[in-house]
């Protein structure tokens, strides 16, 4: 009995490991030798798996990249209601956050890397790289006005204003050569909060 649950355990994680095989190595890939260049076959030779086996996750090379990408935007979302929901004034849950964010990063640098060089591609539906994270900035901001935690305005714009500034700071980050000073990095993205927050937060 011990042996057949062991066994049932092994092909339960089975396709978790795989999956984690073919994103790893399309991540390799992708970055190495661009998007174009890469077919489903060379994914699964770099994976050690069989072709069907990728095809069996995912239908097509753009989806499988979609999922991919999905994954990290996935990360940074959860890290944002974790830190968020923590005890503490509103202006210390923004500075949590900001810094979690740039933990995720760290972990996703080469994913993050792959997002730069395969927007257009992924994202043809008018939709764009951060478009959840910035609706869960709007959430935060608009729980922090209703409470005069933070100055009035339209949520949406305020939005847009502190991811385009997360954003830049985290490019930034990445161009100078990140994992580096993630410290330098979090403050200059947390400029925005200053002028966001009032006394009250």
């Amino acid at each position: 009995m011990k042996n057949q649950n062991l066994t049932r355990a092994k092909r339960t994680r089975d396709p978790d490991s795989k999956r984690t095989a073919i994103y790893e190595a399309a991540a390799r890939l992708f970055t190495d030798h661009g998007y174009e260049n890469v077919s489903i076959a060379k994914i699964a030779r770099e994976a050690g798996i069989a072709v069907g086996t990728v095809y069996r996750f995912h239908d097509t090379k753009l989806t499988l990249l979609r999922a991919m990408l999905e994954g990290v935007e996935d990360a940074f979302v959860t890290r944002m209601a974790s830190d968020w929901a923590c005890d503490g004034t509103y202006a210390e849950r923004i500075e949590r956050m900001c810094y979690g964010l740039f933990e995720v990063a760290e972990d996703n640098l080469d994913l993050l890397k792959l997002l730069n060089m395969t927007t257009d591609i992924v994202f043809t539906d008018g939709s764009l790289p951060g478009d959840r994270i910035q609706n869960q900035i709007r959430i935060m901001y608009t729980e922090a006005m209703n409470v005069g935690a933070s100055h009035q305005g339209d949520p949406h714009m305020m939005a847009a204003i502190a991811h385009g500034m997360v954003e830049g700071a985290m490019v930034r980050w990445m161009r100078l050569g990140a994992p580096k000073d993630i410290d330098a990095a979090a403050q200059l993205a947390l400029v925005f909060k200053d002028g966001f927050m009032t006394n009250a937060a």
